[in-house]
């Protein structure tokens, strides 16, 4: 596994982060397992989600072993929350898991300037339950929180489908010195679309190959000794403003074949490949969207 700087907290956090979900596992042994296999696999980041008191039970356990400071955790929280129970839920949980504080509190961005929950987890931050705080959401969603700061990092979808403004916002951010997390690497966007590409390009019986897959997502459900999700991944991974790219897994060999990605190139070509398939899937967007308007 690699290792890549926060933002300006001076932490390193491994290439590839988890997700946990607390409604994902029923148990404490199970989340316990499975920070276990994250810690093999040399995965130090984590953000929890709608975190159960088993998922605190487990996480406590299964980072026993490991120092503090060399573990990553951030929570992610919902504006819709209301600031009083979700301030002491989060004291609960941090006491429940051990952690003594979560290195990052996200929230997640809404279209109007948020109030209460950021307003409580600043407070959260000044008594030292957390070192960092984020947003969480779309590009046009955190456009508007980039430019107006406060914030020490931002966590958006970041992928084969991302175009020119999501770039951009995410490198402005890295200007600013906000550490930036890709989440959602392989959106099910682009699963379809390599699946529609790769049985339209395959050729018919007795016939001679051709090149129907050419700019289009195929390539990605046929390049040897790769699957699509860990192309998306690894392209991903190429973004060096990206301090860590979120996974999701509760499956170790799944985990597994995820974490080792970062330790390969890129397939030959495929950078290439993936923005001739964009610039031809926005093409297209572009002219449907004409036609649409003239009928």
């Amino acid at each position: 596994m690699r290792y890549r700087p926060f933002g300006r907290a001076g932490m390193a956090v491994s290439a590839v982060s988890l997700a946990l979900d607390g409604e994902d596992l029923k148990s404490a042994g199970a989340w316990r397992d499975l920070v276990h296999a994250a810690f093999e696999e040399g995965i130090n980041a984590f953000e929890l989600r709608r975190p159960s008191p088993e998922l605190a039970e487990g996480l406590a356990e299964g980072a026993s072993a490991v120092p503090r400071r060399l573990l990553f955790v951030g929570l992610r929280v919902e504006e819709s929350e209301e600031a009083g129970p979700l301030v002491r839920g989060i004291e609960e949980f941090i006491d429940r898991s051990g952690l003594g504080y979560f290195d990052l509190l996200s929230v997640e961005a809404t279209p109007a300037p948020p109030r209460g929950v950021p307003a409580a987890l600043r407070a959260l931050k000044d008594q030292g339950r957390a070192a960092w705080l984020g947003v969480a959401g779309d590009h046009d969603l955190l456009e508007p929180h980039v430019e107006a700061g406060g914030f020490d990092a931002l966590i958006t979808p970041f992928n084969i489908l991302s175009g020119w403004r999501e770039r951009h916002m995410v490198r402005a951010a890295a200007e600013r010195q906000l550490a930036v997390i890709g989440c959602d690497p392989y959106p099910a966007r682009a699963a379809e679309l390599a699946k529609a590409a790769a049985d339209e390009a395959k050729p018919g019986w007795l016939a001679k190959p051709t090149l129907a897959g050419a700019g289009t997502y195929a390539f990605m459900c046929d390049t040897p000794g790769w699957s699509a999700e860990q192309i998306c991944l690894a392209y991903a991974l190429t973004e060096p403003a990206v301090a860590s790219v979120q996974t999701v897994s509760v499956d170790r060999e799944h985990l597994a074949s995820l974490a080792e990605v970062p330790e390969r190139d890129l397939p030959a070509g495929a950078s290439a490949q993936v923005e001739m398939a964009r610039f031809s899937a926005e093409r297209a967007a572009g002219t449907e969207r004409r036609r649409v308007m003239r009928a």
